[in-house]
């Protein structure tokens, strides 16, 4: 049995297995308080961090754009702005 007490969260892996989660519609968006995207930045190696930062996009491959939002709450810290469903053809 391994005697793993305590893991440091992954802010950006846990929030886009969240964003794709299977059976949810695609991410379209993925809003995000300031002192998490810090938190999250912070966490990142460095080369990974830039491109975050650089392209403003999280996931691959092509990643979901990621803004900066001071007004959501601060619990859970981020929002997942998801695609709308297609309508049906008439």
């Amino acid at each position: 049995m391994s005697s793993v007490h305590w893991v440091r969260p992954d802010i950006a892996g846990d929030v886009v297995a969240i964003a794709f989660a299977p059976g949810a519609a695609p991410p379209r968006e993925i809003r995000i308080r300031p002192e998490l995207y810090e938190r999250m930045l912070a966490q990142m190696p460095p080369d990974e961090r830039s491109a975050v930062a650089g392209c403003g996009r999280l996931g691959s491959p092509a990643g979901v754009p990621l803004v900066v939002d001071p007004v959501l709450p601060e619990f859970p810290g981020y929002e997942i702005v998801r695609a709308r469903p297609e309508h049906a053809a008439a």
